[in-house]
């Protein structure tokens, strides 16, 4: 028993330490709160993020640093700061974490737009996705599709209300949706009807 005690007691001065010594780093971090040992400034974020971040910003700024845990996290809190990240510097912010371990194994070792790094490789993605899915004439392309899929949601929903069925919109709209996307990348319509569960639909995203 006083063995256990001695053990507690030695891993929390441990944490206490390392608090006090990464504090005491001479980096130039943004300001942020001080928060706690281990837990770091989770505490103060509350279980509404957004509303727990918002109050942050406004005793901190809209750049603070913060400690999630173990996990260090710079956050931007107003369009113009997340505009000098995305934009103004983004190159030198564009690579993405090394330690989700679920993206990679999804995204076969980041080799996708989304969780890949700033190489030549992303450049080429986002040339040929800005060429080829965003430009004008790509949207274009792809009107026929969106004016389709518009006019078979109205449809479905009119035949349902006819029959005195409930309609759920969210669920008429994902289902169009997934279905342009289908149609897009499959060449084919994915969904036949929105009387889908939305786990369903959301999987097929």
């Amino acid at each position: 028993m006083a063995m256990d005690l001695i053990l507690l007691l030695g891993f929390l001065l441990l944490l206490v330490l390392l608090f006090f010594v990464n504090r005491g780093s001479n980096l130039r971090l943004p300001p942020g709160p001080r928060g706690y040992p281990l837990l770091g400034a989770l505490p103060l974020v509350g279980p509404v993020p957004h509303s727990g971040l918002a109050n942050l910003a406004k005793r901190y700024g809209p750049i603070m640093y913060l400690k999630m845990g173990t996990c260090s996290v710079v956050v931007a809190s107003t369009a113009s700061a997340a505009r000098a990240f995305l934009t103004t510097f983004d190159s030198q912010f564009a690579n993405r974490p090394d330690n989700v371990i679920s993206a990679k194994d999804i995204t076969y070792n980041g080799n996708n737009m989304v969780f890949s790094n700033y190489t030549p490789k992303y450049k080429l993605f986002r040339k040929l996705s800005t060429l080829h899915m965003l430009s004008n004439k790509a949207l274009a392309d792809w009107a026929p599709v969106r004016r389709a899929e518009a006019s078979h949601m109205v449809r479905t929903m009119l035949e349902s209300s006819t029959r005195n069925e409930p309609v759920v919109v969210p669920e008429a709209l994902l289902c169009a949706m997934v279905n342009i996307i289908g149609q897009v990348m499959l060449s084919r319509r994915v969904l036949i009807s929105p009387q889908v569960p939305s786990w369903a639909s959301s999987r097929l995203l």
